[in-house]
């Protein structure tokens, strides 16, 4: 193995190790993914300057990576610089830091306990390579490298440029892989040429793969973990709601937490609960640890604005914490975890106060008035278990299309429609019994029914709607500037994915009918004013029916950039089939033509064809050479002085000798061709492949 194949097997490892980037973040990484590399590629270099090292290899390359890995990550655990036995015992925790991380947000936290299993696994496929590299094929030495790149992906796959850049890279190490040692300057044009389409079909085959007609999210292993541990039952917020709405006396005047905020807050939220049999409301998302920030995901395209909260806990109890609908930091918390679906944030150790920044979605009512629904939302579409034939014969919304505005229509028919029980023995509950007895209005009904019937044939007619649980916020803070939220605040809601915002709150209830006024500026008061503008439900026009998927699937957008990815694939297959077809088609006419020209140009066109399939293969050629310069130019390659000898005599006896050129002596010079073309074709499979598809014999005359 060369140097550069060296550096070229070394370089995909580092490629593939940088690629966990948006899972810890790249500032996080590139240090000890980098100084493994650069160990491995020194112990290398030792063993070829010291070749009895070369029987060490394996030990000289695990040995010093190791130590980069300590040095860089785990350099806590040892004692001015040196390894201890707890670095030993932080390597081998390591092995499973793998499966801690896939239980986290990202990106996550970049804890050593965390980070440690990705410059092991560089080290690991850096020893590979290296073996590989030396025993087997160049391309089979690049498989490790492979293998670490598709294992960052099962994490977090890449997209748009950053893909783009990823597949250039690893086409651009193949090239310097396969390029032969002996190949001089002069000589590689014909790598230039396949070094750019090679580039240009993996990029194009990156670009279509990740065209996705059904729109769906790539898999991912996060989705099946989660941070809890097996087994662990929380009581849920929504079976606890009953007992706080019907507490009385003092205990619905009982503090819960305290806050401050830097923007008017109209409700704290639990859980969301999107799942549901006909007898109990969960969900099945994974709680995560939260890493070091969460971010709006791709179905938010509308600008956020980041708000700060600080949370004081007096007597709420359990392990949930008060939040918000798109969280990002939770600081003064131990170990938070999120499940990023419903926002629901929880603390296994609860503390006295933390600190909370979300983003809140910037939109107005007309926006929202204007909005359709977002029908992929996950959850928002599930299963109601078995309904009633009474339910399903409800017809609140006159079969209009699902839209924003149907949303609130909805919400006004059940504040239109149903009482809300305010005194006495409050009802409970939010299975089908229950809500059979309250949308058939058999009796009243609290948030708790409200809000699960609301969910309940919002879905029924086609809107994605979830259950949140909760408190109200108060429209005032106390004397001391912080708000007191109290048992009597409990409160259940629905919530329906809007198109382009995520899920948005809303109440079937109604301030006024709970006894609650609105937080002025919050997204209650935005939703009001949509509420007022919003018409009868038989005046709601339905909206147009979007384009299918397959229409807007030509075209995509890059960071605001339209890009016709259709045409591009054409043009690129395009190109990428006329290069592999029609260079080796277009030299087999031209062999053609040149031996049915008629005499001495039958002759001079053997010896055009000897040249351009020398040249092919890398024989320097020059204006002013005869056929022997030729073969004396191709001596190095074995067996190709038979057939340019017979082409010389045939040459020298039509341009020289004065007599007429025949059939014979053409005859006599496309023999030799035949045999320079069985001699050439001894040659490695790689280099003949090269040459058949060299472009630039092809402009000679």
């Amino acid at each position: 193995m060369s140097r550069r194949q060296t550096v070229a097997v070394l370089a995909g490892v580092l490629v593939g190790g940088l690629c966990f980037g948006p899972v810890f973040g790249l500032g996080n990484l590139w240090l000890s993914v980098a100084a493994v590399c650069v160990v491995a590629y020194l112990a290398t270099e030792a063993c070829r300057q010291w070749p009895r090292l070369t029987a060490w290899r394996p030990l000289l390359v695990a040995a010093g990576g190791l130590l980069a890995v300590v040095e860089t990550v785990l350099r806590a655990t040892t004692v001015v610089g040196l390894p201890r036995v707890e670095s030993v015992r932080a390597l081998g925790r390591g092995l499973d830091s793998w499966h801690l991380t896939l239980q986290s947000t990202w990106p996550a936290r970049p804890d050593p306990e965390l980070v440690v299993f990705v410059p092991l696994l560089t080290l690991v496929a850096c020893l590979l390579a290296i073996e590989l590299l030396d025993r087997a094929p160049p391309l089979v030495a690049l498989l490790p490298a492979v293998a670490v790149l598709g294992v960052s992906q099962l994490y977090l796959a890449a997209t748009g440029l950053t893909a783009v850049l990823i597949a250039v890279a690893f086409g651009l190490i193949v090239i310097a892989l396969l390029i032969p040692d002996t190949t001089e300057y002069r000589r590689l044009a014909p790598w230039v040429a396949t070094s750019a389409v090679t580039v240009a079909a993996i990029v194009t085959g990156l670009v279509v793969g990740a065209i996705d007609p059904a729109g769906r999210t790539p898999y991912s292993l996060q989705k099946v973990q989660a941070a809890t541990v097996a087994g662990t039952r929380w009581p849920s917020p929504l079976d606890e709601l009953g007992s706080r709405l019907g507490s009385r006396g003092t205990d619905k005047d009982d503090v819960l937490f305290r806050y401050s905020a830097s923007e008017p807050v109209d409700r704290w939220r639990l859980v969301a609960l999107d799942d549901f049999d006909g007898a109990n409301w969960t969900t099945d998302h994974p709680l995560l640890r939260m890493g070091t920030e969460l971010t709006p995901g791709p179905e938010i395209r509308v600008p956020t604005t980041e708000q700060r909260a600080s949370v004081r806990l007096e007597q709420l109890d359990g392990p949930w914490l008060p939040g918000q609908l798109l969280p990002s930091t939770v600081g003064g918390v131990t170990e938070p975890q999120v499940e990023p679906i419903g926002s629901t944030l929880l603390a296994p150790q609860r503390p006295d106060r933390y600190e909370l920044a979300w983003r809140e979605p910037v939109v107005d009512s007309s926006y929202l008035l204007g909005a359709g629904i977002d029908a992929d939302a996950p959850g928002g579409l599930s299963d109601l278990g078995p309904v009633p034939p009474e339910i399903s014969e409800l017809n609140p919304l006159q079969g209009k299309r699902a839209t924003f505005s149907t949303a609130l229509a909805l919400e006004k028919y059940l504040r239109d429609n149903y009482q809300v029980a305010v005194d006495g023995r409050l009802p409970t509950g939010h299975s089908w019994p229950q809500l059979r007895a309250f949308l058939l209005k058999e009796q009243p009904g609290t948030s708790e029914q409200f809000a699960a019937g609301y969910v309940a044939l919002a879905r029924l007619n086609g809107i994605p709607a979830r259950l949140a649980v909760g408190f109200r916020a108060p429209a005032e803070p106390d004397a001391d500037g912080l708000y007191t939220v109290r048992d009597s605040d409990a409160y259940a809601w629905p919530e329906v994915a809007v198109d382009g915002v995520g899920w948005w709150p809303l109440d079937p209830v109604g301030r006024a009918a709970s006894g609650k006024t609105s937080v002025a500026g919050s997204t209650a008061e935005i939703t009001e004013q949509a509420r007022a503008a919003v018409p009868p439900v038989e005046q709601i026009e339905d909206p147009e029916v979007p384009p299918s998927a397959g229409e807007g699937a030509s075209n995509r957008s890059w960071g605001g950039f339209r890009l016709p990815l259709l045409w591009v694939f054409v043009i690129s297959a395009g190109l990428l089939l006329l290069w592999l077809a029609g260079v080796p088609l277009l030299k087999f006419a031209r062999a053609l033509r040149r031996r049915r020209r008629g005499g001495s140009a039958s002759v001079v066109g053997a010896w055009t064809e000897a040249r351009d399939r020398l040249r092919a293969h890398g024989v320097p050629v020059t204006a002013g050479m005869t056929v022997r310069d030729l073969a004396e130019a191709a001596r190095e390659l074995p067996d190709t002085g038979p057939g340019l000898d017979r082409v010389a005599r045939a040459v020298d006896h039509a341009l020289w000798s004065g007599g007429a050129a025949g059939g014979e002596l053409s005859q006599q010079a496309w023999t030799g061709v035949r045999e320079l073309r069985k001699a050439l074709r001894s040659r490695p499979l790689l280099d003949r492949l090269q040459a058949s598809l060299e472009v630039r014999t092809l402009f000679t005359r």
